[in-house]
Protein backbone atom coordinates (compact mmCIF):
# COMPACT_ATOMS: atom_id res chain seq x y z
CA UNK A 1 0.00 0.00 0.00
CA UNK A 2 1.54 3.41 -1.38
CA UNK A 3 1.87 6.34 1.72
CA UNK A 4 -1.34 8.10 0.27
CA UNK A 5 -3.59 5.44 0.46
CA UNK A 6 -2.46 4.63 3.79
CA UNK A 7 -2.98 8.39 4.84
CA UNK A 8 -6.64 8.46 3.71
CA UNK A 9 -7.51 5.06 5.57
CA UNK A 10 -5.83 6.49 8.52
CA UNK A 11 -8.29 9.50 8.83
CA UNK A 12 -10.99 7.46 7.84
CA UNK A 13 -11.18 5.34 11.00
CA UNK A 14 -9.62 8.12 13.05
CA UNK A 15 -12.73 10.06 12.51
CA UNK A 16 -15.16 6.86 12.32
CA UNK A 17 -13.77 6.27 15.95
CA UNK A 18 -14.79 9.93 16.83
CA UNK A 19 -18.23 9.14 16.28
CA UNK A 20 -18.06 10.98 12.64
CA UNK A 21 -18.14 9.05 9.09
CA UNK A 22 -17.89 10.24 5.76
CA UNK A 23 -18.72 9.01 2.52
CA UNK A 24 -15.72 10.23 0.76
CA UNK A 25 -14.78 9.62 -2.82
CA UNK A 26 -11.17 8.95 -2.78
CA UNK A 27 -11.11 9.68 -6.68
CA UNK A 28 -12.24 12.55 -6.96
CA UNK A 29 -8.76 13.77 -4.95
CA UNK A 30 -7.01 16.13 -7.12
CA UNK A 31 -3.97 14.70 -8.56
CA UNK A 32 -1.05 15.19 -5.85
CA UNK A 33 1.56 18.15 -6.47
CA UNK A 34 5.09 17.34 -7.26
CA UNK A 35 8.16 19.00 -7.24
CA UNK A 36 8.10 19.90 -11.17
CA UNK A 37 5.12 21.72 -9.90
CA UNK A 38 7.20 24.38 -7.87
CA UNK A 39 7.45 27.78 -8.99
CA UNK A 40 9.99 28.31 -11.87
CA UNK A 41 12.47 31.18 -9.74
CA UNK A 42 12.27 28.39 -6.44
CA UNK A 43 13.45 25.48 -8.87
CA UNK A 44 16.30 27.83 -9.90
CA UNK A 45 17.47 29.68 -6.80
CA UNK A 46 17.82 25.79 -5.21
CA UNK A 47 19.47 24.87 -8.23
CA UNK A 48 22.17 27.42 -7.99
CA UNK A 49 23.30 26.39 -4.24
CA UNK A 50 24.31 22.88 -5.92
CA UNK A 51 27.37 21.87 -6.66
CA UNK A 52 28.66 20.36 -9.80
CA UNK A 53 27.55 16.20 -9.26
CA UNK A 54 24.56 17.49 -7.24
CA UNK A 55 24.01 19.13 -10.68
CA UNK A 56 24.80 15.89 -12.69
CA UNK A 57 22.43 13.85 -10.76
CA UNK A 58 19.40 16.18 -10.86
CA UNK A 59 19.56 16.36 -14.56
CA UNK A 60 19.94 12.56 -14.96
CA UNK A 61 16.38 12.55 -13.19
CA UNK A 62 14.42 13.56 -16.67
CA UNK A 63 14.32 15.52 -19.47
CA UNK A 64 12.55 18.67 -17.78
CA UNK A 65 15.49 18.53 -15.18
CA UNK A 66 17.73 18.43 -17.76
CA UNK A 67 16.98 21.49 -19.92
CA UNK A 68 16.22 23.70 -16.75
CA UNK A 69 20.26 22.70 -15.55
CA UNK A 70 21.84 23.58 -19.19
CA UNK A 71 20.15 26.81 -18.85
CA UNK A 72 21.00 27.52 -15.46
CA UNK A 73 24.62 26.66 -16.10
CA UNK A 74 24.62 28.71 -19.76
CA UNK A 75 23.28 31.81 -17.61
CA UNK A 76 25.81 31.68 -15.13
CA UNK A 77 28.91 31.24 -17.89
CA UNK A 78 27.19 33.99 -19.45
CA UNK A 79 27.39 36.24 -16.57
CA UNK A 80 30.64 35.31 -15.37
CA UNK A 81 31.75 36.29 -18.92
CA UNK A 82 30.45 39.31 -19.02
CA UNK A 83 32.44 39.95 -15.57
CA UNK A 84 35.87 38.96 -17.04
CA UNK A 85 34.91 41.28 -19.86
CA UNK A 86 34.20 44.16 -17.74
CA UNK A 87 37.59 43.67 -15.62
CA UNK A 88 39.28 43.29 -18.59
CA UNK A 89 37.33 46.67 -20.18
CA UNK A 90 38.80 48.26 -16.82
CA UNK A 91 42.66 47.60 -17.68
CA UNK A 92 42.00 48.86 -21.19
CA UNK A 93 40.83 52.11 -19.75
CA UNK A 94 43.40 52.60 -17.31
CA UNK A 95 45.59 51.91 -20.05
CA UNK A 96 48.29 49.71 -18.32
CA UNK A 97 50.56 47.00 -20.88
CA UNK A 98 48.91 44.56 -21.75
CA UNK A 99 51.50 41.57 -19.32
CA UNK A 100 51.25 43.67 -16.62
CA UNK A 101 47.05 43.92 -17.15
CA UNK A 102 46.98 40.27 -17.36
CA UNK A 103 49.00 39.93 -13.81
CA UNK A 104 46.27 42.00 -12.35
CA UNK A 105 43.73 40.23 -14.09
CA UNK A 106 44.90 36.83 -12.71
CA UNK A 107 45.42 38.51 -9.14
CA UNK A 108 41.78 39.45 -9.24
CA UNK A 109 39.51 36.38 -10.93
CA UNK A 110 42.53 33.42 -10.40
CA UNK A 111 45.19 32.14 -12.60
CA UNK A 112 43.01 29.40 -14.43
CA UNK A 113 39.95 31.90 -15.49
CA UNK A 114 41.15 32.29 -18.77
CA UNK A 115 44.39 31.88 -20.39
CA UNK A 116 46.77 34.82 -21.70
CA UNK A 117 45.80 34.53 -25.86
CA UNK A 118 41.90 34.59 -24.67
CA UNK A 119 42.93 37.45 -22.46
CA UNK A 120 45.08 39.48 -25.69
CA UNK A 121 42.11 38.67 -28.10
CA UNK A 122 39.62 40.44 -25.67
CA UNK A 123 42.05 42.75 -24.40
CA UNK A 124 42.73 44.14 -28.09
CA UNK A 125 39.29 43.76 -29.11
CA UNK A 126 37.93 46.20 -26.35
CA UNK A 127 41.08 48.70 -27.06
CA UNK A 128 39.56 49.37 -30.48
CA UNK A 129 36.13 49.17 -29.56
CA UNK A 130 37.12 51.99 -26.89
CA UNK A 131 38.67 54.31 -29.61
CA UNK A 132 35.92 53.78 -31.91
CA UNK A 133 37.15 51.79 -34.08
CA UNK A 134 34.69 48.35 -35.44
CA UNK A 135 35.81 45.25 -35.48
CA UNK A 136 34.12 41.99 -35.80
CA UNK A 137 37.09 39.63 -35.85
CA UNK A 138 35.98 36.10 -35.07
CA UNK A 139 38.62 34.43 -32.69
CA UNK A 140 37.89 30.84 -34.51
CA UNK A 141 39.06 31.91 -37.58
CA UNK A 142 42.37 33.55 -36.30
CA UNK A 143 45.28 31.32 -37.16
CA UNK A 144 47.06 28.97 -35.03
CA UNK A 145 49.00 30.63 -31.89
CA UNK A 146 52.70 30.98 -32.43
CA UNK A 147 55.22 28.60 -30.46
CA UNK A 148 58.99 28.28 -29.91
CA UNK A 149 59.32 26.22 -33.29
CA UNK A 150 58.04 29.38 -35.33
CA UNK A 151 60.97 31.54 -33.96
CA UNK A 152 63.22 32.59 -37.11
CA UNK A 153 66.55 30.25 -36.63
CA UNK A 154 69.26 33.27 -36.53
CA UNK A 155 66.98 34.39 -33.53
CA UNK A 156 67.51 30.92 -31.83
CA UNK A 157 70.95 30.77 -32.73
CA UNK A 158 71.44 34.18 -30.74
CA UNK A 159 69.85 33.28 -27.18
CA UNK A 160 71.51 29.65 -27.53
CA UNK A 161 74.63 31.68 -27.14
CA UNK A 162 73.89 32.99 -24.15
CA UNK A 163 73.41 29.51 -22.55
CA UNK A 164 75.41 27.63 -20.58
CA UNK A 165 76.61 23.41 -20.99
CA UNK A 166 73.77 23.08 -18.80
CA UNK A 167 70.46 24.53 -19.97
CA UNK A 168 72.10 23.76 -23.80
CA UNK A 169 71.79 20.15 -22.67
CA UNK A 170 68.21 20.68 -21.14
CA UNK A 171 67.28 22.91 -24.16
CA UNK A 172 68.27 19.75 -26.43
CA UNK A 173 66.35 17.13 -24.44
CA UNK A 174 62.90 18.96 -25.63
CA UNK A 175 63.13 17.42 -29.48
CA UNK A 176 64.95 16.63 -32.51
CA UNK A 177 64.72 20.09 -33.90
CA UNK A 178 66.02 22.18 -31.40
CA UNK A 179 68.71 19.27 -30.14
CA UNK A 180 70.13 20.10 -33.90
CA UNK A 181 69.95 23.43 -33.24
CA UNK A 182 71.61 23.45 -29.83
CA UNK A 183 74.60 21.09 -31.38
CA UNK A 184 75.47 23.58 -34.03
CA UNK A 185 77.48 25.42 -31.32
CA UNK A 186 80.26 23.33 -29.88
CA UNK A 187 80.10 23.09 -25.60
CA UNK A 188 82.45 25.75 -24.28
CA UNK A 189 83.59 24.52 -21.09
CA UNK A 190 85.70 27.34 -19.16
CA UNK A 191 87.62 24.32 -17.19
CA UNK A 192 86.51 21.17 -15.09
CA UNK A 193 87.24 22.75 -11.74
CA UNK A 194 85.09 25.86 -12.74
CA UNK A 195 82.70 23.61 -13.03
CA UNK A 196 82.61 21.47 -9.75
CA UNK A 197 83.45 24.83 -7.97
CA UNK A 198 79.62 26.24 -8.84
CA UNK A 199 78.44 22.64 -7.82
CA UNK A 200 80.28 22.06 -4.47
CA UNK A 201 78.63 25.82 -3.67
CA UNK A 202 75.18 24.31 -3.39
CA UNK A 203 76.33 20.41 -2.68
CA UNK A 204 78.42 21.70 0.51
CA UNK A 205 76.01 23.26 2.86
CA UNK A 206 73.92 19.83 2.24
CA UNK A 207 77.02 17.78 3.19
CA UNK A 208 77.46 20.13 6.10
CA UNK A 209 73.97 19.06 7.74
CA UNK A 210 74.73 17.65 11.07
CA UNK A 211 71.18 15.46 11.03
CA UNK A 212 71.27 14.53 7.60
CA UNK A 213 70.71 10.72 7.54
CA UNK A 214 70.82 8.85 4.12
CA UNK A 215 70.49 4.97 3.62
CA UNK A 216 73.41 5.22 0.82
CA UNK A 217 76.06 7.38 -0.24
CA UNK A 218 78.13 7.08 -3.60
CA UNK A 219 81.30 8.68 -4.05
CA UNK A 220 82.84 8.81 -7.62
CA UNK A 221 85.80 10.89 -7.67
CA UNK A 222 88.56 10.58 -10.97
CA UNK A 223 90.43 14.13 -10.25
CA UNK A 224 92.04 15.43 -7.19
CA UNK A 225 90.31 18.51 -7.62
CA UNK A 226 91.35 21.39 -4.82
CA UNK A 227 87.47 21.68 -4.24
CA UNK A 228 87.19 18.18 -3.33
CA UNK A 229 89.63 17.98 -0.37
CA UNK A 230 87.56 18.47 2.33
CA UNK A 231 84.25 17.06 0.95
CA UNK A 232 82.88 15.63 4.33
CA UNK A 233 84.06 18.03 6.50
CA UNK A 234 82.06 16.26 9.64
CA UNK A 235 81.23 12.71 10.40
CA UNK A 236 78.15 11.77 7.50
CA UNK A 237 75.58 9.04 8.27
CA UNK A 238 74.79 6.32 5.84
CA UNK A 239 73.93 3.07 6.35
CA UNK A 240 75.61 2.09 3.31
CA UNK A 241 78.74 3.96 1.20
CA UNK A 242 80.09 3.09 -2.17
CA UNK A 243 83.42 4.41 -2.95
CA UNK A 244 85.47 4.85 -5.95
CA UNK A 245 88.47 7.71 -6.65
CA UNK A 246 91.78 7.81 -8.05
CA UNK A 247 93.74 6.48 -5.46
CA UNK A 248 93.64 4.49 -2.32
CA UNK A 249 94.33 7.01 0.12
CA UNK A 250 91.38 9.64 -1.28
CA UNK A 251 89.34 6.17 -0.68
CA UNK A 252 90.40 5.99 2.85
CA UNK A 253 90.24 9.32 3.90
CA UNK A 254 86.35 9.51 2.39
CA UNK A 255 85.86 6.31 4.32
CA UNK A 256 87.12 7.78 7.29
CA UNK A 257 84.52 10.52 7.20
CA UNK A 258 81.81 7.87 7.57
CA UNK A 259 80.03 7.36 10.98
CA UNK A 260 81.31 3.82 11.95
CA UNK A 261 78.96 3.33 14.11
CA UNK A 262 75.71 3.20 11.57
CA UNK A 263 78.06 2.07 8.90
CA UNK A 264 76.85 -1.21 7.65
CA UNK A 265 77.87 -1.89 4.15
CA UNK A 266 81.13 -1.08 2.00
CA UNK A 267 81.80 -0.73 -1.16
CA UNK A 268 85.81 -0.28 -1.72
CA UNK A 269 85.89 -1.65 -5.71
CA UNK A 270 87.91 0.76 -7.21
CA UNK A 271 88.70 -0.67 -11.13
CA UNK A 272 92.75 -1.26 -10.30
CA UNK A 273 92.45 -0.97 -6.64
CA UNK A 274 94.14 -4.47 -6.33
CA UNK A 275 97.34 -3.65 -8.78
CA UNK A 276 98.35 0.29 -7.09
CA UNK A 277 97.06 -0.52 -3.53
CA UNK A 278 100.33 -1.46 -1.18
CA UNK A 279 100.16 -3.66 1.94
CA UNK A 280 100.28 -1.12 3.89
CA UNK A 281 97.45 0.69 2.53
CA UNK A 282 95.68 -2.47 2.51
CA UNK A 283 96.14 -3.40 6.21
CA UNK A 284 95.38 0.87 6.85
CA UNK A 285 92.08 -0.48 5.45
CA UNK A 286 91.63 -3.26 7.56
CA UNK A 287 92.13 -1.44 10.57
CA UNK A 288 89.65 1.36 10.23
CA UNK A 289 86.72 1.47 12.32
CA UNK A 290 84.34 1.62 9.72
CA UNK A 291 85.97 -1.83 8.27
CA UNK A 292 85.54 -3.16 11.63
CA UNK A 293 82.22 -2.33 12.38
CA UNK A 294 80.57 -3.02 9.54
CA UNK A 295 78.67 -6.38 8.21
CA UNK A 296 79.24 -6.01 4.48
CA UNK A 297 82.27 -5.82 2.43
CA UNK A 298 82.69 -6.03 -1.03
CA UNK A 299 85.93 -4.69 -2.53
CA UNK A 300 88.69 -5.52 -5.37
CA UNK A 301 91.56 -5.56 -2.87
CA UNK A 302 93.30 -9.02 -2.93
CA UNK A 303 93.02 -10.51 0.10
CA UNK A 304 95.63 -13.47 1.77
CA UNK A 305 94.46 -15.99 4.28
CA UNK A 306 96.19 -14.54 6.41
CA UNK A 307 94.05 -11.32 6.71
CA UNK A 308 90.86 -13.53 6.69
CA UNK A 309 90.76 -13.27 10.61
CA UNK A 310 90.07 -9.47 10.47
CA UNK A 311 86.80 -11.09 8.62
CA UNK A 312 85.20 -12.96 11.34
CA UNK A 313 82.87 -10.22 12.63
CA UNK A 314 81.10 -9.82 8.80
CA UNK A 315 77.96 -11.79 7.45
CA UNK A 316 79.30 -11.62 4.16
CA UNK A 317 82.31 -10.47 2.11
CA UNK A 318 83.07 -9.90 -1.57
CA UNK A 319 86.97 -10.16 -2.73
CA UNK A 320 89.67 -10.90 -5.26
CA UNK A 321 91.67 -13.60 -3.79
CA UNK A 322 95.93 -13.10 -4.56
CA UNK A 323 96.78 -14.59 -7.73
CA UNK A 324 100.00 -14.18 -8.19
CA UNK A 325 100.78 -16.86 -5.02
CA UNK A 326 99.26 -20.33 -4.61
CA UNK A 327 95.62 -20.00 -2.05
CA UNK A 328 95.90 -22.63 0.74
CA UNK A 329 91.77 -22.65 0.56
CA UNK A 330 91.67 -25.56 3.43
CA UNK A 331 92.98 -22.69 5.21
CA UNK A 332 90.40 -20.58 4.20
CA UNK A 333 87.82 -22.91 4.59
CA UNK A 334 89.06 -24.03 8.29
CA UNK A 335 89.10 -19.94 9.29
CA UNK A 336 85.40 -19.25 7.88
CA UNK A 337 84.08 -22.30 9.60
CA UNK A 338 85.23 -20.96 12.94
CA UNK A 339 83.16 -17.55 12.05
CA UNK A 340 80.44 -17.62 14.07
CA UNK A 341 77.97 -14.62 11.95
CA UNK A 342 79.51 -15.76 8.51
CA UNK A 343 76.52 -15.50 6.34
CA UNK A 344 78.19 -16.17 2.70
CA UNK A 345 81.10 -14.91 0.80
CA UNK A 346 82.70 -14.31 -3.06
CA UNK A 347 86.24 -15.29 -3.48
CA UNK A 348 87.24 -14.35 -7.34
CA UNK A 349 90.40 -15.08 -8.80
CA UNK A 350 91.79 -14.72 -12.37
CA UNK A 351 92.38 -17.54 -14.10
CA UNK A 352 95.62 -18.20 -14.34
CA UNK A 353 97.58 -20.46 -17.00
CA UNK A 354 101.11 -20.94 -14.28
CA UNK A 355 97.65 -21.58 -11.47
CA UNK A 356 95.63 -24.26 -9.97
CA UNK A 357 92.64 -24.84 -12.13
CA UNK A 358 88.99 -25.74 -10.97
CA UNK A 359 90.23 -29.31 -10.02
CA UNK A 360 93.04 -28.64 -8.55
CA UNK A 361 90.38 -26.10 -5.93
CA UNK A 362 88.20 -29.12 -5.43
CA UNK A 363 90.52 -31.50 -4.69
CA UNK A 364 92.18 -29.30 -2.28
CA UNK A 365 89.01 -28.86 -0.28
CA UNK A 366 88.20 -32.74 -0.61
CA UNK A 367 85.35 -32.37 -2.93
CA UNK A 368 84.76 -35.51 -5.25
CA UNK A 369 85.38 -34.75 -8.55
CA UNK A 370 83.51 -36.00 -11.57
CA UNK A 371 85.13 -37.08 -14.79
CA UNK A 372 85.02 -35.10 -18.01
CA UNK A 373 84.86 -31.27 -18.64
CA UNK A 374 83.52 -29.22 -15.27
CA UNK A 375 81.66 -25.85 -15.34
CA UNK A 376 80.97 -26.32 -11.96
CA UNK A 377 81.66 -28.40 -8.57
CA UNK A 378 79.60 -28.21 -5.13
CA UNK A 379 80.95 -29.57 -1.98
CA UNK A 380 79.41 -29.75 1.54
CA UNK A 381 81.62 -29.12 4.20
CA UNK A 382 80.43 -30.31 7.78
CA UNK A 383 81.99 -27.57 10.24
CA UNK A 384 83.51 -29.36 13.19
CA UNK A 385 80.90 -30.06 16.83
CA UNK A 386 78.20 -28.56 14.79
CA UNK A 387 74.81 -29.48 12.81
CA UNK A 388 76.03 -26.34 10.07
CA UNK A 389 77.12 -26.67 6.99
CA UNK A 390 79.91 -24.65 4.40
CA UNK A 391 78.63 -25.31 0.97
CA UNK A 392 81.26 -24.36 -1.83
CA UNK A 393 80.33 -23.98 -5.46
CA UNK A 394 83.02 -23.46 -7.45
CA UNK A 395 82.53 -21.95 -10.96
CA UNK A 396 85.15 -21.46 -13.72
CA UNK A 397 84.65 -18.71 -16.84
CA UNK A 398 87.02 -18.18 -19.30
CA UNK A 399 88.92 -15.12 -17.56
CA UNK A 400 88.29 -15.84 -14.07
CA UNK A 401 87.55 -18.40 -11.07
CA UNK A 402 84.35 -17.87 -8.76
CA UNK A 403 84.16 -19.63 -5.40
CA UNK A 404 80.54 -19.21 -3.88
CA UNK A 405 80.79 -20.11 0.55
CA UNK A 406 77.44 -19.64 2.44
CA UNK A 407 76.59 -21.27 5.67
CA UNK A 408 73.58 -24.25 5.90
CA UNK A 409 71.97 -24.53 9.18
Amino acid sequence: MIYSDFEFWFYQLHRFCRGYFYDYDLSADLVPVTIMDMPMEMIQEITRNLDLVELTHLQAMNESFQHMVDSIVLLDSYIDHLKNVTLILNEVLGKKPIFYSYLNFCKLVGENTINYPDFEFLYYRLYRLSRGELNDCDQIINPAPKTLMDMPVSLMYKIIGYLDTVERTYLRSMNRCLKDIADIRPPNFESDECFVKKGMEYLSPVLEMPNLKVNHLSLYIMNGCTYLNDLLPIPFHAKSVSIDSFNIKKSLELLSAMNPGELESIDFSNYDIGYTATREDVLEFYETEQFKQANRVESNIYLYEIDLIKFSHLKTFKFRLNFRELVDFQMIRDMISSFENFESCELKSINNRDGFDMRTVAEDLGAEIPFGPLKTVTHRYQIPESNEYLEFKIEEEESYRLIKIAKVR
